[in-house]
């Protein structure tokens, strides 16, 4: 389209008056104050997560394997890059309790670094080594309190 034919266009439509006009500009200002607005979002989670991604996220790089363990070399290499290592496993599970009661979960097995960054909070306050600590040969374990209310557990 042409500039003069567009200008044509442009005039007929505005013999009208500026009502019509008014709402193509309340459109355009609604529009640029949407982009600007995820713009400053976008920005506002990137520096967020920039400042805090090791602590949100446990570490600052992860390595995931899908069904299996590294092998011996894999982890001499992962050990070679990094400072410090913790490995977590994690899966899902159907967990049943003594009076058969019964919930999907998410297990997830850590080591003894973890974790990397920050503490581990539990609710009533423990220590990490004293929740982890088991009896009669089993190791300790930590649950959701909804997992517990599900199950009936205590």
């Amino acid at each position: 389209m042409s500039l003069t034919v567009a200008a044509k266009l442009a005039r007929r439509e505005l013999r009208g008056g500026l009502a019509g006009f008014r709402v193509f500009l309340a459109c355009l200002i609604l529009g640029a104050a949407a982009i600007a607005a995820v713009g400053t979002v976008r920005e506002s989670i990137q520096a967020g997560l920039s400042a805090e991604g090791a602590r949100l996220l446990g570490g600052d790089a992860e390595i995931e394997l899908t069904y299996r363990q590294p092998t011996a070399d894999e982890r001499a290499w992962m050990t070679g890059i990094s400072e410090r290592l913790s490995q977590v496993i994690d899966f899902r599970s159907l967990a049943v309790s003594v009076s058969g009661d019964r919930a999907l979960t998410q297990v997830k097995a850590v080591d003894d670094t973890w974790p990397l960054y920050g503490q581990a909070e539990f609710d009533p306050p423990l220590a990490l080594q004293d929740v982890f600590a088991g009896s009669n040969e089993l190791p300790g374990a930590a649950m959701d309190q909804v997992l517990m209310d599900r199950l009936g557990l205590t």
